[in-house]
């Protein structure tokens, strides 16, 4: 799946050297990739291994040499021969499992459009916000974590790339602390903005913000989703930008 994603034009032209299953308690599937060689080294085993015990060699055969450190060599030559011999046998199975996962990625992928369409009245096709596309996907799981603000800040963190501040407090629109509704903040921290990149952005976050608040944040909260820039001073040189990079401090 991994190598699909990242190298979708090499679909077929993979060499898959196998280094067999026991790598698998100390590694991951990947071993290393060699995308300048199209050559992929992976913790699995290959037709190699299926051949039955002795047909390589004896298990005596060290035994009964004279010269154990020179039959030694002579069998690991012998079975690097073998496994370049295999190599086009496991490459071969190696792309049909490619082919096998880009087609079940495929259907997944339908299959998710046509969820999100019937069950949740969500248009993924047809949906143009890149930031409510990507977390849309989330929306089967959106019962489990609704709620869990840490969750979604490190959600938001992903999809945009940035530092994302959250803070929890209370909101009331009176002076009165009789009634109040719980209140989380995200701030987006993402500096050196102008004024049209800052309009653009905000533009897009807007029906982001109203999506999160619709299907992952309680009824009963406030949910505030900004762009900031936290400066160190107060910057008095024309590019203020009111909700943005403008702070008002309050002095004894």
């Amino acid at each position: 799946m991994l190598l699909n994603y990242l190298y979708p034009e090499m679909e077929q032209e993979w060499i898959a050297d196998n280094k067999g299953c026991f790598y698998r308690n100390y590694n991951e599937d990947i071993l290393a990739v060699y995308p300048d060689e199209h050559r992929v080294e992976l913790s699995r085993d290959g037709f190699l291994k299926l051949l039955p015990q002795g047909f390589i060699s004896s298990e005596d055969d060290l035994r009964r040499s004279k010269d154990v450190l020179a039959k030694s060599k002579e069998l690991e030559r012998h079975l690097h021969r073998l496994n370049e011999a295999f190599l086009p046998l496991d490459a071969l199975h190696f792309h049909r499992s490619l082919k096998m996962e880009h087609q079940v990625s495929e259907m997944l992928s339908t299959h998710m459009e046509y969820f999100l369409k019937e069950y949740y009245g969500f248009d993924l096709i047809a949906e143009e916000n890149p930031y409510v596309k990507a977390l849309a996907v989330l929306l089967p799981f959106a019962k489990s974590f609704r709620g869990d603000f840490a969750v979604l800040r490190r959600a938001i963190e992903a999809l945009f790339g940035c530092q994302v501040v959250m803070t929890t407090g209370r909101y009331s629109e009176s002076d009165s602390t009789l009634g109040w509704m719980p209140l989380v903040r995200y701030e987006l921290l993402i500096g050196d903005l102008d004024a049209e990149s800052y309009r653009t952005l905000n533009g897009k976050l807007q029906p982001f913000a109203d999506f999160v608040k619709e299907w992952f944040i309680p009824a009963e909260t406030i949910c505030q989703i900004k762009i900031k820039e936290h400066c160190a001073e107060q910057r008095m040189n024309g590019r203020l930008t009111l909700e943005y990079n403008t702070e008002l401090k309050i002095e004894n």
